[in-house]
């Protein structure tokens, strides 16, 4: 089982393997984050954006629509 670095399995992946070739793991984490939610499927699609270690001013962008609690119910560090 691949796991992340914080030993937890990684969530479902919806993005092909041969799309991933070349891309920084951080691409490929908000690649995979797109496609879960394009799959419906919005746990999956969290867990790969919370391990994108997105910037600051997309965090400010997610914090308008959800509070502190949600954000780290779903992975993030705030």
């Amino acid at each position: 089982m691949t796991t992340t670095t914080l030993d937890r399995p990684l969530p479902r992946s919806y993005f092909p393997d041969e799309d991933k070739l070349g891309l920084t793991p951080k691409a490929i984490y908000l690649c995979e984050a797109s496609a879960a939610k394009t799959a419906g499927d919005e746990e999956a699609s969290w867990a790969w954006l919370a391990m994108a270690n997105i910037s600051e001013g997309a965090m400010s962008i997610l914090r308008m629509g959800n509070d502190d609690e949600f954000l780290r119910s779903k992975g993030f560090s705030v």
